[in-house]
C-alpha cells in the first residue's frame, strides 16, 4: 500500500488524489471534506502512531500474535509455525 508514498500528502497519498479515491469509492464527501479540512481525527492518528513506535512498530504490515511482535512480511510458513505454537500453549 506504501510503495508508492512520498512523504505526506505527496505522489499517490496527496490531498488532491485522496478526494478522488473518496469520490470513486462514493464516501460521504460533505463528511469527508469536513474530516479533512478540520484534521478531525488528526490527535487520534498521531496517538495511534506514538503507540506503535513504543510497541516497535517500522514497518507495515507489523504483526502481533498474544502481544508478542512477529515481525513484518514474511513466508506464509513462518507464521503458520508461530500460529501453531500460540494454539499449543492453550490448548487449541
Amino acid at each position: 500500500m506504501f510503495y508508492n508514498w512520498k512523504g505526506e500528502n505527496q505522489g499517490t497519498f496527496a490531498d488532491e488524489n485522496l478526494q478522488i479515491f473518496a469520490e470513486l469509492n462514493e464516501l460521504g464527501m460533505n463528511q469527508f471534506d469536513e474530516c479533512m479540512s478540520t484534521n478531525r481525527y488528526l490527535s487520534k492518528v498521531e496517538a495511534d502512531f506514538k503507540d506503535g513506535e513504543a510497541a516497535g512498530v517500522n514497518s507495515t504490515p507489523t504483526l502481533f500474535l498474544n502481544g508478542v511482535n512477529i515481525g513484518g512480511l514474511k513466508e506464509y510458513s513462518y507464521y503458520r509455525v508461530r500460529l501453531e505454537e500460540a494454539l499449543a500453549e492453550v490448548g487449541g
